[in-house]
């Protein structure tokens, strides 16, 4: 795995915008900036975050220290979910059939 990671800097939060990726296994959003912070919110694929089981979940300052940290928070977060073995297939299908069947 590359060792770049990407994170757009502090302007393109503060002119009301997201951003999402993935590092690994790791999936990430980050929310629109509301209130003067940003949420981060972390699961593993392969479903996109509607389907998905969230694994965690951070609030950010909007500001540079606050774009450092959340940087530093989803690198680790992907160094631990990176250390674990992949979801099967069957965890994920029986996770998605759940949530179409109107559970949570």
């Amino acid at each position: 795995m590359s060792d770049e990671f990407y994170m757009p800097g502090l302007s393109h939060f503060e002119n009301d915008n997201g951003w999402s990726g993935s590092r690994g296994l790791l999936c990430y959003e980050i929310e629109k900036p509301q209130e003067g912070r940003m949420r981060a919110v972390t699961w593993q694929g392969p479903f996109c975050r509607d389907y998905a089981v969230e694994d965690a979940e951070a609030f950010f300052a909007l500001s540079e220290e606050g774009v450092a940290a959340m940087t530093a928070w989803l690198l680790q977060e992907a160094e631990e979910m990176n250390a674990h073995p992949k979801r099967t297939p069957e965890e994920c299908r029986a996770h998605y059939e759940k949530l179409s069947r109107g559970g949570t």
